[in-house]
């Protein structure tokens, strides 16, 4: 029981939920980095680079009003801001030549493209089939997280 400014019980302390609200965001994490993954043909790092590249590149659109918020309307390349393989690594917290190795890598395979002032993932690349389902797929293991931590009587607010 828990006392309130006037020092009246009141109901007890819901019981401390961390342990398992970290086994339920584990498993959300892994089913994420497995899809990051299998998108970079079985390279984790790779994929990683890749998904903060192409959320560097568009950072800066308005989530909500962006016009760019469904499979069928990816931001085309001219709104794409170009990011630094230096930024890259700093925002990873990965040496640069670890990044810029992964970098070349995905130019190679046209995954980005160099540009002026960095790097982009031109809306070619972004508009792969295989990302639009990857991102259904992550709705559908969202909405199992919400659920399950929900089921578990944890608080989202």
């Amino acid at each position: 029981m828990t006392e309130d400014a006037t020092g009246a019980l009141g109901p007890p302390d819901p019981p401390d939920k961390s342990r398992l609200a970290a086994r339920i965001s584990a498993d959300y994490l892994l089913r994420s980095l497995k899809m990051i993954g299998e998108l970079a043909n079985g390279e984790l790092l790779t994929g990683l680079v890749n998904l903060a590249l192409v959320q560097a590149n568009v950072s800066h659109l308005d989530r909500v009003s962006s016009g760019f918020d469904s499979l069928d309307s990816p931001p085309p390349d001219e709104v794409r801001r170009p990011v630094s393989i230096l930024a890259l690594s700093a925002n990873l917290g990965l040496p640069y030549e670890t990044t810029r190795r992964h970098v070349a890598k995905m130019v190679e395979t046209g995954q980005c493209v160099r540009v002026k002032g960095g790097v982009i993932a031109p809306t070619a690349a972004v508009a792969d089939p295989r990302r639009s389902e990857m991102l259904e797929v992550n709705l559908t293991n969202l909405r199992r997280l919400y659920r399950n931590l929900r089921a578990a009587g944890i608080s989202l607010d």
